[in-house]
């Protein structure tokens, strides 16, 4: 069977189990012999003139074909019962590729996205998609992911030792014991063209967070980061930097962020990020952006500037990746459907990144009122730990409102439902996230 079918010698990524046996075959070639990408990639070709369907059999490494999504289920979740072929225990993704043995070919994206990641191993060191990484890297998106590991982590690569990363972007939050960035944790790897709004948490005095890297040594170009580095050894864009590492044109944004330095490039308002509509000319901040990626002549017109109210986006044949205009919709922890609401606690954690005029109403759809029923928001700077209580009601279905303040811009608030003692226990069905002004409406559910 033909997995190359363009011929330009990357072999075709269209599913999980495909994904995951790369690990088999870190240089690209595709001659693994592992039955797990056996599998994965049934009746291929294996002789040495055919391989794969590559041209003369020579393979290179893999391109994505279709968007891929660890929320195998589809509820805007990953949770044990409902996507358990990648949950491991809780333990989520094993990284790809280690110190001892790494990525080392090429892996492009072609604009497609790897939603939902979820790794939890805290005391696993080089974690992140690619554990670690020295090849090229262009055209992925990891929306709403949620990533934990020890040293140098990352949402798309831990240690990234070599190579290139263009044209990646990251959404979601990732913790790291030392130097955690939104992209890469720790290397010397260029990064062109890219961004991320993820929460990064964790770092140390000496290996610090970072909103898109944490430590590095390489180069970094036309690239941006809006999300909040909750942590007191971070820095907006860059955590930490050798006498290698270099920052041009690129930039945070030091609002949402919570930082006011870094130790690479520039610190920019919100507004000053999303103003500009286009390049522009001399002087503008964008002016430099028009990159010749490919190596061919001239710019190649890598991102998009939507509004004067949006960031820039990476855009690709087809489709544009622009993040959310102001919050995150992820990371629920819910009910089954059907079942009552107990004594207890369900979950809804938003990212209100830069609209403080926007407003939350949460509805339970319930129809009968039980006013031993309690909405509570709460408040955190990482989402993970310390939530503050803003305020709580009892009462009926969407008895509440919350208007988020200057004081909740690019932190993180959650709706906790929770029946009190007594009374009858509710069934959940549903739970919006509604914006206005300048946010844009998004919905999720409690219940599937």
């Amino acid at each position: 069977m033909d997995y190359d079918d363009d011929n330009d010698g990357l072999i075709d990524v269209r599913n999980l189990a495909q994904l995951n046996a790369i690990r088999y075959d870190l240089n690209g070639n595709g001659d693994a012999t592992n039955t797990g990408y056996a599998s994965a990639f049934p009746n291929r070709v294996t002789t040495a003139s055919g391989r794969m369907g590559c041209p003369s059999g020579t393979c290179t490494g893999y391109e994505l074909r279709a968007d891929l999504s660890f929320d195998e289920n589809g509820d805007g979740q990953m949770t044990s019962a409902g996507d358990p072929t990648y949950w491991n225990s809780g333990n989520g993704w094993l990284p790809m590729g280690n110190v001892s043995s790494f990525w080392s070919a090429t892996f492009r994206g072609n604009g497609h996205t790897i939603g939902y990641l979820r790794i939890s191993r805290s005391t696993t060191n080089y974690v992140g998609l690619f554990g670690q990484s020295a090849g090229a890297i262009d055209g992925v998106g990891l929306p709403h992911a949620d990533v934990t590991g020890g040293l140098w982590t990352g949402i798309l690569v831990g240690a990234a030792t070599g190579g290139t990363i263009d044209r990646a972007w990251t959404t979601g939050r990732v913790h790291g014991s030392q130097s955690p960035g939104g992209v890469y944790g720790w290397g010397t790897t260029d990064v062109r063209a890219s961004w991320s709004t993820a929460t990064v948490s964790g770092g140390t005095s000496s290996f610090k967070a970072g909103g898109l890297i944490g430590y590095t040594e390489g180069s970094i170009t036309a690239s941006w980061s809006g999300g909040r580095v909750a942590s007191t050894n971070g820095g907006g864009l860059v955590g930490a930097a050798g006498s290698a590492g270099t920052a041009t044109d690129s930039y945070w944004d030091a609002g949402t962020s919570g930082q006011s330095t870094s130790a690479l490039g520039t610190s920019r308002t919100t507004r000053d990020l999303q103003r500009p509509t286009a390049y522009g000319s001399t002087g503008s901040i964008y002016a430099n952006w028009n990159l010749n990626l490919d190596g061919n002549a001239g710019g190649d017109d890598p991102w998009d500037f939507g509004t004067s109210r949006q960031y820039p986006a990476l855009k690709f044949t087809g489709r544009t990746t622009r993040g959310p205009a102001w919050i995150e919709a992820d990371h629920w922890n819910a009910p089954v459907a059907g079942e009552p609401l107990v004594a207890g606690l369900y979950t809804k954690t938003a990212r209100a990144l830069v609209s403080p005029a926007a407003t939350i109403t949460t509805c339970d759809g319930v129809a009968n009122t039980n006013s031993r029923q309690a909405w509570i928001w709460e408040r955190s700077d990482d989402g993970r730990t310390s939530w503050t209580t803003v305020t709580s009601t009892r009462g009926p279905a969407c008895s509440y409102v919350y208007v988020p303040s200057s004081t909740d811009v690019g932190k993180y608030l959650r709706a906790r439902v929770a029946r009190t003692s007594g009374g009858n226990a509710y069934t959940l069905a549903t739970a919006a996230v509604v914006a206005s002004g300048a946010a844009t409406a998004a919905t999720a559910s409690f219940a599937g």
